[in-house]
């Protein structure tokens, strides 16, 4: 079964959290996934602090949903 989440600016860090447990992975785990697969060196400490700040970027939300093995989906209301 499909599921579909709706993702908005005061929800980002809930989802993806709740995703990163629904996937059997840490947030630690995810973030070290995240510089293995991409290549990158930034800490769980910036992820988190821009979750929480609501200042993540696209390509980096595109990013922790592909290694979660979600994609990013744009849909007219």
């Amino acid at each position: 079964m499909k599921q579909e989440y709706i993702l908005d600016k005061d929800n980002v860090r809930k989802l993806i959290k709740s995703l990163t447990l629904f996937e059997g992975k840490t947030l630690t785990r995810l973030k070290v996934d995240i510089n293995h697969k991409y290549n990158k060196t930034d800490s769980l400490e910036n992820l988190t602090n821009k979750l929480r700040n609501g200042t993540i970027r696209v390509s980096e939300l595109i990013e922790i949903f592909s290694v979660l093995g979600y994609e990013l989906i744009v849909r007219k209301k």
